[in-house]
């Protein structure tokens, strides 16, 4: 451009007034004007020495004028044009390249009034979310001692908002050492406790960040770096506050309490200070550590590399905004970003998390529709030592400020009986040995328990056995109170194997906890014992066709097993190979019912089983049959047969485990002067008062069993649904004595009466039977049968009834040694 200016001559007359005379002016006007590449062209050279231009004008191929650093000269370029709403940026080739470009309009998302009601409305979302915790879990720790609503406030909203303004004010501090204005945070609350436990989830920036021009990538990093630091220190902090606060007795609970956890760095500190009671305290967190857990898991979120998060800006700080923007690394980044989601997918188990991944995974899908940063001076690059600062402190963020994979879940068993997971399933004993077993007690949800617990041993010879406890009373029974998870207490058992060879037995521990009734059963066995493994034979089949099965150990060479039993014989081979062999039995029509001898629960023992191995005999071995003794079937309300109970005697019943009889004496009663009805659930028992006058009935269900308990004895039957038949004195499908015995028709349609004979001896001379031709609805008769002429054969007789009618077995077989 040249520096002399064309220009014309003009000649402007006026008038001229009074008596001074003026000479004529001759007045310059360009004939061109300078456009705005020209002007900052102009501009930009009082800074910088220009080289070539631009692929997008204006800029320009720069140099530092007078060997300046290049990022000096920008910064006072800046401060000169930003008054022309103008302003300049160095690309990160080399030599870099000047752009001037429209500074970006510097407006508010939202007026300062606003902003204050804003934060005015979450910090009253806050406050409810804290009374929210405060009602479920009572007032916990209070050393203010104020209301809870102003515990909400103390204890929940008012840390979350400190820390916030915390790290908003400390964040616009950065960015105003930078020559920033980046404005305050705002905070995303959720109200709703029972889907989002910690209130806040998340903060917002008052200004878009395309729209606030980064100094340099060191000034991004910087700031975006503080927000979820902040959040995150100031979280680990009051996590550790909170469950210091709060009580290692639990509080009174109406239902399921959410079990929280911390990150990995509250959670190591807590762990060497408190050790099994963090565990413990996170079912019933103190508000202040449900505060302190949201705004890690905040923290740490805010600092994944996830398109719109600080953590992605803290990433383009790193990589530098080109680099990152560039389509291969676009594409790893995607991919890794898809792999991570489908990771999360696959294995998440907190809805939150399956909603960020997805959420990462579309930003990077869709990456126009997130604003980007602007950082003006990318030729200035990154130091080293600030990238390794950055990459530290953001690795420290999330790695140990890693979220458990579940940070909060509702504790379904919250109010449950006690737990024998650690209880042992088996116990090795010697021959005359003793062994002392001792049992935590400890329960399985968060309140404390109380109850009972009873002992007793299953098997062949229990009698034989001794169990001492530590319970005061020592009488197989226990009473036990108040036991928590930091108040557990121990039960010891102190037990007395036979001196000679013995049987597997059962020793059975039954809790007697209202509503959390539980039965563990500990084998007892001898690892050198010849024979049964099991305690008892198990039950397949029918009364008509038993059979019977048990392991049984063989030891070296073999040997040959033998029973004397007319009713019994061997399904498998008798020639047994050592080692763990299945012997199976099958009994003829009457094999169970035969049976004279019951142990304590009431089951029908088969026949002695023996060994013989050359000049060895092992056994005999007497084993009971599981799921055998006296039953009663049921169909719709069982009403109680006349001299099945007494008054005083309790009736108890269960769907499941073992029949027992209640320890505690306060038990539900029911008047029988009067008719009466009671319906029994599970593990529920009834107390008989009065006179038995009244016609009394009981729900029992159409599984489980009932039994009956006066004093020290007990009764139990087993429950079946059928045909209401109940047969006197015996029971039905139960083993008869010679003689007479009453059928009792309780079902809605009469029934028909018939006999069938079974054995090897079905004679009509050796039976002497009366028996009615039918029993009418609701309605009993008498029927007789016992043995006529032959006295040598092996009898049993017995009573089934189906929807066809009622059937008196008799079954008649010749011993072992023949007729």
């Amino acid at each position: 451009m040249s520096s002399q200016r064309a220009g014309v001559k003009s000649d402007f007359p006026r008038e001229l007034s009074g008596s001074v005379a003026l000479v004529d002016e001759k007045i310059l006007i360009d004939t061109e004007t300078w456009g705005a590449r020209e002007l900052f062209e102009v501009i930009c050279s009082r800074y910088f020495e220009l080289g070539n231009e631009g692929a997008y004008p204006p800029s320009w191929e720069v140099n530092g004028i007078g060997s300046h650093d290049v990022s000096e000269q920008l910064i006072k370029l800046n401060k000169h044009i930003e008054a022309m709403g103008m302003v300049g940026s160095l690309g990160e080739s080399n030599p870099p390249v000047l752009s001037i470009s429209k500074l970006p309009p510097s407006r508010d998302v939202m007026v300062a009034w606003q902003q204050t009601l804003l934060w005015g409305v979450m910090a009253l979302f806050l406050t409810s979310v804290g009374y929210f915790w405060i009602s479920e879990y009572g007032h916990g720790s209070n050393p203010a001692g104020v209301s809870p609503i102003f515990q909400a406030l103390l204890y929940f909203a008012i840390p979350i908002i400190l820390a916030l303004v915390i790290a908003s004010n400390l964040r616009l501090k950065v960015a105003r050492w930078f020559d920033v204005e980046i404005g305050h945070i705002l905070p995303i609350v959720l109200p709703i406790p029972s889907w989002w436990a910690f209130g806040i989830a998340g903060t917002l920036g008052q200004k878009r960040v395309d729209l606030v021009p980064m100094p340099s990538r060191r000034a991004l990093g910087s700031i975006e770096l503080v927000v979820p630091s902040v959040l995150f220190l100031s979280g680990t902090i009051l996590t550790i506050a909170g469950l210091l606060m709060t009580p290692s007795y639990p509080p009174e609970l109406e239902r399921a309490p959410i079990v929280f956890d911390t990150n990995l760095l509250s959670g190591s500190v807590l762990d060497s200070w408190l050790g099994d009671e963090v565990a413990i305290r996170l079912q019933w967190l103190h508000p202040m550590g449900i505060a302190g857990v949201g705004l890690s898991i905040v923290g740490w979120g805010l600092i994944l590399p996830i398109p719109g998060l600080p953590g992605d800006r803290l990433l383009q700080s790193i990589l530098g905004p080109s680099e990152t923007m560039k389509g291969p690394t676009q594409t790893s980044i995607f991919l890794a970003s898809l792999l991570v989601m489908v990771i999360v997918f696959a294995t998440a188990k907190w809805t939150p998390w399956v909603f960020l991944a997805f959420v990462a995974a579309w930003q990077r899908f869709n990456p126009d529709g997130t604003q980007q940063p602007v950082v003006l001076d990318e030729y200035l690059g990154l130091e080293d030592h600030v990238r390794s600062r950055f990459v530290a402190m953001a690795t420290i963020i999330l790695f140990v400020g890693l979220p458990s994979p579940v940070p909060s879940f509702e504790l379904e068993d919250y109010d449950s009986g006690i737990s024998t997971s650690d209880w042992p399933e088996e116990l090795i004993l010697s021959p005359g040995g003793e062994e002392t077993l001792d049992l935590t007690l400890q329960p399985e949800g968060v309140l404390p328990v109380s109850g009972w617990i009873q002992i007793r041993i299953e098997g062949a010879e229990a009698s034989n056995w001794e169990v001492n406890s530590s319970c005061p009373e020592n009488s197989g029974q226990c009473r036990f109170s108040e036991v928590t998870q930091t108040e557990s207490k121990e039960l010891s058992l102190t037990i007395s194997s036979p001196d000679e060879d013995f049987l597997p037995h059962n020793l059975i521990i039954l809790l007697e906890i209202p509503g959390f009734e539980k039965e563990h059963v500990i084998l007892m066995t001898n690892s050198s014992q010849i024979g049964p493994k099991d305690p008892f034979w198990s039950y397949n089949g029918d009364s008509e066709s038993p059979v019977i099965c048990s392991d049984f150990l063989i030891g070296e060479g073999g040997g040959n097993l033998t029973i004397d039993d007319p009713y019994w014989y061997f399904v498998n081979e008798t020639d047994m190979t050592p080692g763990l062999q299945e012997v199976c039995l099958e009994g003829h029509p009457g094999a169970i019912q035969r049976s004279s001898i019951l142990d304590d629960q009431g089951r029908s023992y088969a026949p002695p089983v023996t060994l013989q191995n050359g000049n060895n005999t092992y056994g005999p071995w007497t084993l009971a049959i599981h799921d055998s003794g006296n039953k009663i079937q049921v169909d719709g309300e069982w009403l109680l047969p006349s001299g099945f109970a007494s008054t005083g005697s309790v009736l108890i019943h269960s769907d499941v485990g073992s029949a027992f009889c209640p320890s505690s004496e306060v038990i539900a009663e029911v008047d029988t002067d009067s008719n009466w009805s009671y319906q029994m659930g599970n593990y529920s028992a009834v107390r008989l008062t009065g006179s038995l006058l009244g016609n009394g009935s009981l729900g029992l269900g159409s599984t489980g069993w009932l039994a009956v308990c006066e004093e020290n004895a007990m009764m139990q039957y087993r429950i079946e649904e059928a045909v209401d038949v109940f047969v006197s004195p015996g029971g039905i499908e139960s083993g008869l004595t010679d003689g007479t015995f009453w059928i009792h028709n309780r079902g809605q349609e009469k029934l028909s009466v018939s006999v069938e004979m079974y054995g090897d001896s079905t004679d009509g001379g050796i039976w002497n039977v009366d028996y009615p031709e039918e029993v009418v609805n609701g309605s009993m008769e008498m029927a007789n049968a016992s043995a006529d002429g032959r006295d040598d054969l092996e009898r049993s007789i017995w009573v089934s009834a189906d929807p066809f009618g009622i059937t008196i077995h008799l079954s008649a077989r010749c011993p072992v040694e023949g007729c």
